[in-house]
């Protein structure tokens, strides 16, 4: 079976497109014309059936973020579970929303909608979350689509909230060290000179730890000219450098190891992944179908490439969860279920395996929790210690010789 996108005119004489998944063109053609469509073209598609699409759109649609997204979803399965028309039924919504960036964006999609595309296409289009597409594609399937909306609503609603804690956990720890720093650099730059100036009238002697704090600054109050610059342009480049796909690897292979926030990361990660293949497979969706659109669906680039490489391996007769295993980043319960099902693709998984990968997912997200908690009560207190030694040393360094001068003076 292959996807082929199409384009044709329907009875009512409006422009539609969309995707097919068909054996050939033939069955594509015989498919379109049952339903009343004069075709103007049929090609292949090489991508998944959720990835991004390159049809033509009625406008420039807002660039939405993730719980823009879930306050669509929210909606969509609203209208689904009432059985009215989207089209018709996102434009009414459109006129509650408040912000109007979101309410541009609603009526966006109402109106391609309404001018014949399908909901997978539209929602690609403006670049929704892939998981979305993907259960989008399912719950069109499965003729399912308000119950896999709302739990995938219910579910991206709690890992916001973990992540907001986050957030909320290291802004307090971030605004004290950039505090600290900005009094330290002060410090050097205005304090320091006083101090030197005082010490070299009277010609004592100074210990080794107040002349490396003067050689310090020094450099900062001399050396500016090159090393401003030199900074921006580094920041400029890793910015640039982050923005490309090998640099977003990169970022985030460095932010999965770091202490305390990669544990945090992976927790999330991994719990999405956990129920997002839990909800395609309990919808009808066939094992392995179902864990190729949750790789693809993955925002890391590791769990992507593994399940791609897992998925030929399966297609090709031999199942190598040795791809997954090297992440480090998968429980054991979780490969163990993949193992289980190596031999089931045609069709959905059972029950148990639902149930175990349902409840891989709370575990991580329980177990995230208790670690935010945990990372909350941990970084405040190592920070004040930073800031602490940071301000004893400059104490130290600019009292010693202080003390040393009024010993010398009595």
């Amino acid at each position: 079976m292959i996807w082929y996108r199409y384009q044709g005119i329907n009875s009512e004489g409006k422009h539609v497109s969309g995707r097919i998944h068909a054996t050939d063109r033939d069955e594509v053609a015989s498919m379109l014309q049952d339903q009343g469509v004069k075709i103007e073209r049929i090609e292949e598609e090489a991508t998944l059936a959720f990835a991004t699409t390159q049809a033509t759109t009625s406008g420039n649609l807002t660039k939405l973020s993730s719980r823009d997204f879930d306050v669509i979803s929210d909606h969509l399965a609203d209208l689904t579970r009432a059985r009215l028309p989207l089209s018709m039924g996102l434009e009414a919504v459109s006129h509650e929303i408040e912000n109007a960036r979101l309410r541009s964006a609603v009526q966006d999609l109402a109106s391609q909608l309404d001018a014949g595309n399908d909901l997978e296409t539209v929602l690609a289009n403006s670049k929704a979350p892939r998981e979305l597409c993907a259960l989008v594609h399912a719950g069109t399937q499965s003729g399912k689509m308000s119950e896999i909306l709302a739990d995938y609503v219910a579910h991206s609603r709690q890992l916001s909230e973990m992540r907001s804690q986050l957030l909320i956990s290291l802004s307090y720890p971030l605004i004290l060290l950039a505090f600290a720093s900005l009094m330290f650099l002060s410090i050097m730059l205005w304090i320091i000179p006083s101090f030197e100036s005082i010490y070299l009238d009277f010609q004592i002697e100074l210990p080794s730890i107040t002349l490396k704090l003067f050689e310090w600054s020094i450099f900062l109050r001399t050396q500016w000219w090159w090393y401003l610059p030199a900074g921006l342009l580094t920041i400029s480049g890793c910015l640039w450098f982050m923005q490309t796909e090998k640099g977003q690897v990169w970022t985030q292979k460095l932010l999965y190891r770091l202490p305390l926030i990669g544990g945090l990361l992976s927790g999330i990660t991994v719990s999405r992944f956990s129920h997002l293949l839990a909800l395609l497979v309990d919808h009808d969706v066939p094992f392995l179908e179902a864990l190729k659109m949750t790789g693809e669906s993955s925002s890391n680039y590791q769990i992507r490439d593994a399940c791609r490489q897992f998925s030929e391996s399966v297609s090709s007769g031999q199942a190598e969860i040795a791809s997954l295993k090297s992440l480090r980043i998968f429980p054991a319960t979780f490969l163990q279920t993949l193992a289980n099902q190596t031999g089931n693709t045609s069709q959905a998984g059972p029950k148990y395996s639902v149930e175990i990968l349902n409840a891989l997912s709370d575990m991580l997200n329980s177990q995230t929790r208790v670690r935010i908690t945990f990372f909350a009560s941990v970084v405040e207190p190592l920070i004040i210690i930073f800031c602490g030694i940071l301000m004893g040393f400059l104490f130290i360094a600019m009292l010693a010789p202080l003390i040393q001068l009024m010993n010398w003076i009595a």
